[in-house]
């Protein structure tokens, strides 16, 4: 049985230990210690990571009731080795998962809500709740949480014995648990866990909900943690002032200013395109069939062919056939009409010209592959006789 150092010491960062055992699987090494103070995967949160001797540490796993370390590399049995935790990434989880209990356990105690889906990614983490939270509610918890984080309370372990549970009340989302391991969050929370936690909630530094989505009749709520909260407001400060300086606004101005900036551009937007239309109409040469007129033009879009058509039923054309050439010199296609079922034309001149496209009776538009505005006439003035 391996000694688990991370429940005894979750500030153990370097250890010696025996190889128990090493065995290849799929060209990678499971190594088995008589002792580790790597994490293995669990409770929603991946293994650790670091180093045994100098060989990377992959993953950690519990397999059938060992604690089993992949590495790259194959380590001798009955060796001595000398063991270094990844403690950046360690101590951001371990600030993460606890943060994570007192947001679970103010939620659960403010609402009545429970936890019914943990994970901690790399690096956020998301908590899923059994109820609905508003954004007030969200709000509301978010400040508790980070109150309760700068009280700096204490963060303890407990073995009760099962006589010594029945007692206790506490979070758990299995109803029997052997060797039950409780983490306690002085005067906050009780949770049933296995992962490493902070001593103390000051350890923690900030928790903040970036994101709340529905799921499954609950929230869930995206967060992070400790040094990951603090590496997101450094992100988002530095976005901050880089549109401090495109905008020429001062800090807190920022988001009336892009709203103000978002109107201006989609009014301009549109004004640009009605101008691209007109523009399109005034150069267009349409050539009459029995009254359908056919066009070409260069670079349009398909919405301004659909402009230029709704202009020419206006003034009593039939049917129209529009073409436009595409950054590929091939054609673009409008074919419209009030009266008619475009769908025969559309069909035919895809089979003439490699074409791929289609739509409503009335409507369709597509593209077509040709090197000559000629054929496509020669076509035109054959299926519009």
């Amino acid at each position: 049985m391996t000694e688990r150092l991370y429940e005894k010491d979750a500030y153990c960062r370097e250890f010696d230990a025996v190889v128990i055992s090493c065995e290849e699987k799929n060209g990678a090494f499971w190594v088995a210690l008589d002792r580790t103070a790597f994490f293995p995967e669990g409770g929603g949160q991946y293994a650790d990571c670091g180093k045994i001797d100098e060989t990377d540490v992959l993953d950690v796993q519990i397999c059938d009731g060992v604690i089993v370390h992949k590495v790259a590399g194959e380590i001798q049995r009955g060796a001595t080795v000398k063991c270094t935790l990844d403690w950046e990434l360690r101590f951001s989880r371990m600030q993460r998962h606890s943060g994570e209990h007192i947001l679970s356990g103010l939620v659960h105690s403010l609402f009545g809500y429970n936890n019914v889906g943990f994970h901690m990614s790399e690096p956020e983490m998301t908590v899923a709740f059994d109820g609905v939270l508003s954004q007030a509610d969200i709000e509301k918890v978010e400040k508790l949480v980070n109150l309760t984080v700068w009280k700096n309370l204490a963060i303890t372990i407990s073995y009760p014995s099962d006589d010594e549970a029945k007692e206790i009340e506490y979070r758990s989302k299995l109803d029997n648990i052997e060797n039950l391991r409780l983490v306690t969050i002085e005067g906050t929370d009780c949770c049933a866990c296995c992962a490493p936690h902070v001593l103390r909630t000051g350890e923690i530094g900030l928790v903040k909900i970036i994101d709340a989505t529905p799921n499954k009749g609950g929230t869930r709520l995206t967060v992070l943690a400790g040094y990951e909260a603090l590496n997101d407001y450094s992100a988002l400060n530095r976005a901050n002032k880089h549109m401090m300086k495109i905008l020429s606004v001062p800090r807190n101005d920022v988001s009336v200013a892009a709203e103000r900036q978002t109107e201006l551009i989609s009014s301009l937007r549109y004004e640009n395109q009605e101008l691209l239309k007109r523009v399109a109409w005034s150069e267009l040469s349409p050539i009459r069939i029995n009254n359908c007129a056919v066009a070409f033009s260069e670079k349009l879009s398909y919405e301004e062919l659909r402009h230029c058509a709704n202009m020419l039923s206006a003034e009593g054309a039939e049917l129209c056939m529009l073409f436009s050439t595409d950054d590929n010199e091939n054609y673009i296609y409008v074919i419209s009409s009030a009266e008619r079922d475009t769908k025969p034309i559309v069909k035919a001149l895809n089979e003439n010209f490699g074409g791929k496209g289609g739509g409503k009776p009335n409507y369709a538009q597509g593209k077509i592959v040709s090197d000559s505005k000629e054929k496509i006439i020669a076509f035109a003035e054959e299926t519009l006789k």
